[in-house]
């Protein structure tokens, strides 16, 4: 795997510029626009949240860039190009990064100085990643609260098929909300989970849409709750990648784990739509 966090800076400066600034009578142009993630029956939703491309000229690295903007390759002739998918870690824009569990698009493309190429990948998921079946969940199959969570706070939650607020406008989704009685709504996976500890790398993806904010974290061996990420509130669907890596192996480890999500009343009407949610490990 390439070392990619060394170059952060180089994104920064490559994200600034535009077209105009980058036209040079010897370059090409590579545009990667609408991008797909294919996933198996047994790997969750394709739903993603790629932000920007990492690539690199015949294994040589020229900069990161917003999806859909211009690219500059050198010269011309056949290229050998790798791009991998960035997205924002736990959803914060200065948390940019190659979400290693994508594999990178490689493709070779024969460039003619002035034009420009655009291309619309399909990104997949890398051999080694593992997708524990107790956590995949997009509800679907749900019905009134039987999903793969559990209740653990005040209120209940509920299996929802309104198209005006589900996912995409179809299917199920998972909805709670609280009250000043009950101010407080906590669930968590029904199954507890063998995570991989040691700096291994684990990620919980999910699609959500709220007015206030929730927490995401682990509870590691029945009692030790760690917090992970608190999410923002989106009046929007909105995809998030959460790391959960440190919450996971922080000493003491444990040989169970278990997610949860919970949140306290902070508006008049709290509402909290969950939907595609899965762990990745490896």
């Amino acid at each position: 795997m390439y070392k990619f966090l060394i170059f952060s800076l180089v994104f920064l400066a490559f994200s600034s510029c535009n077209k105009e600034k980058l036209k040079s009578p010897d370059a090409a142009f590579l545009v990667l626009d609408n991008v797909n993630v294919f996933t198996t029956s047994t790997q969750g939703s394709n739903s993603h949240k790629i932000t920007d491309i990492w690539y690199y000229v015949d294994d040589n690295f020229k900069g990161v860039f917003p999806l859909g903007s211009p690219m500059p390759v050198l010269g011309s002739g056949n290229s050998k190009i790798t791009c991998f998918a960035g997205i924002k870690n736990n959803g914060i824009s200065t948390t940019r990064l190659p979400y290693e569990f994508y594999q990178a698009h490689i493709f070779n493309q024969n460039f003619e100085v002035g034009k420009t190429y655009t291309v619309s990948p399909t990104f997949q998921y890398v051999t080694s990643a593992v997708f524990p079946t107790e956590v995949i969940d997009n509800f679907d199959s749900g019905t009134g609260t039987g999903t793969k969570f559990v209740s653990v706070g005040d209120n209940p939650f509920y299996i929802i098929s309104d198209v005006n607020q589900v996912f995409g406008g179809v299917g199920k989704s998972l909805y709670f909300t609280m009250t000043d009685a009950k101010p407080t709504t906590k669930i968590k996976t029904t199954t507890p989970l063998n995570l991989p500890v040691g700096g291994s790398t684990v990620y919980l993806e999910l699609n959500y849409k709220c007015n206030q904010a929730f927490d995401i974290g682990v509870i590691a061996g029945g009692v030790d709750e760690r917090l992970s990420l608190t999410i923002n509130p989106s009046t929007t669907w909105n995809k998030i990648y959460v790391q959960l890596t440190a919450a996971v192996s922080t000493q003491p480890t444990y040989l169970f784990y278990e997610i949860y999500m919970k949140a306290t009343k902070q508006t008049e009407a709290p509402e909290i739509f969950l939907d595609n949610i899965k762990l990745v490990t490896r």
